[in-house]
């Protein structure tokens, strides 16, 4: 709140005090162009009066006096006070000297014949500018206020229209809680700052979902390899140099380094920020690309599949893995079916796989490593498809009904074209 309240209050004395300078120096400007205006006034008159002087002197021969009463003619600078002798040995071009009573000479060298003449001017009585400026200041105090007032004013506004926004922006953040979505929509405008709290928000939300994929991968990792670690270590321990491995042995590595394969693959194909790139898909044409691409489905020429997939129906997935959970589930159903039949459906939202088998299955079917009696495989192809199903939040069911198995996924985010 401190950094917030700081840059409200420096962006609110930046403009105040930008704006009392700039009204000191035009108020500067004003009063400096009307001493110019006055004394280049002064300037004139004197210098008229001196050409009045010099024709007549032309025409006559004779010096006559100044026919200005404020103005006098003086032979010469030894005729004029010291101080003013002084000054204009410190300053030959000046032409201003102050006349000893607090008033003002303005004076000019006047030739005439072989004699150099001083027309002095005194114009004290005619300085408006000295005489109006106590009468001036309280306006111009007025004028300052009233710019003092627009500019506290313009400054107020500023910092509503941008302050604001970023201090809302810095405190949601502040007050954002780890694991929990950054919600900033409904205090962005729409400009700068608010494609700047997009931004923000997207790359919290990029780094939350990073970081829960780490806490995964690694939670998962420890947890889904430690079970054929330990296998492929206690089995490894058994192993004789001098004697061949039995078939039971040979199993046990095989499953073992077939279900860290399996988990690896599937583990790390979560934990890639790619695969939560999602992209609209036809889940018949993805279905069809499962089952001709699966080698060991090409082999059962007498497979009775039956696929009753609408060709409009979408989902919003990503594609690798999708085939992942596509092809453990058409894997798994070949794996168990007590004959070569499979039937994959679509009802509404819901997919459902379907396939004979003779015994029934486990209650907790898909948690890791468990399997029914009479099955050759891991017990980890269900186990890695609930893994992906939550991932996208759906809902995944199985069942045994009139000896068939039937594996259900209900889609949260599907659409028909």
């Amino acid at each position: 709140m401190l950094a917030s309240h700081s840059l409200k209050t420096s962006l609110q004395r930046s403009i105040v005090l930008f704006s009392l300078l700039l009204a000191l120096c035009l108020m500067l400007l004003m009063l400096g162009y009307a001493w110019v205006v006055e004394d280049n006034v002064f300037n004139r008159l004197v210098t008229a009066e001196a050409e009045h002087i010099s024709r007549q002197y032309q025409q006559t021969g004779n010096v006559i006096a100044p026919s200005q009463p404020f103005m006098t003619l003086h032979a010469g600078w030894q005729a004029l006070p010291g101080e003013i002798q002084q000054l204009r040995q410190l300053a030959p071009q000046r032409v201003e000297f102050p006349n000893g009573s607090g008033g003002t000479l303005h004076l000019q060298t006047i030739a005439l014949g072989n004699t150099d003449w001083i027309l002095a001017a005194d114009v004290t009585a005619f300085e408006v500018t000295r005489d109006y400026l106590p009468k001036l200041l309280p306006y111009l105090g007025l004028a300052l206020a009233v710019v003092l007032a627009m500019a506290f004013a313009l400054s107020r506004y500023l910092s509503l229209k941008i302050i604001r926004p970023l201090q809302a922006i810095s405190n949601r953040v502040k007050q954002h809680q780890p694991g929990t979505a950054l919600n900033l929509d409904d205090t962005l405008p729409d400009n700068e700052i608010g494609y700047l709290g997009q931004t923000i928000q997207h790359n919290i939300a990029q780094l939350q979902a990073a970081l829960a994929r780490e806490t995964d991968f690694t939670r998962d990792i420890s947890h889904e390899l430690r079970t054929p670690a330990t296998v492929l270590k206690m089995v490894l321990s058994r192993l004789n140099s001098s004697q061949a491995p039995d078939e039971q042995t040979l199993t046990q590595l095989t499953q073992a380094a077939l279900q860290m394969e399996q988990t690896i693959h599937v583990l790390l194909a979560l934990a890639r920020e790619e695969s939560m790139q999602q992209q609209p898909l036809c889940l018949l044409e993805e279905i069809e690309h499962c089952l001709v691409n699966n080698p060991r489905l090409m082999r059962q020429s007498d497979l009775q599949l039956q696929l009753t997939v609408a060709a409009n129906y979408h989902i919003s997935a990503n594609k690798n893995l999708l085939h992942i959970l596509l092809n453990n589930i058409i894997d798994n159903a070949l794996n168990h079916a007590s004959a070569n039949q499979l039937e994959i459906s679509l009802n509404g939202d819901e997919l459902c796989i379907a396939n004979p088998v003779a015994t029934g299955s486990p209650a907790d079917i898909h948690s890791p490593g468990v399997k029914g009696h009479s099955s050759e495989g891991i017990g980890q192809g269900l186990h890695l498809v609930n893994r992906i199903c939550q991932g996208y939040q759906w809902q995944l069911n199985s069942c045994i009904r009139d000896n068939w198995f039937y594996l259900t996924i209900a889609f949260t985010v599907a659409h028909n074209d």
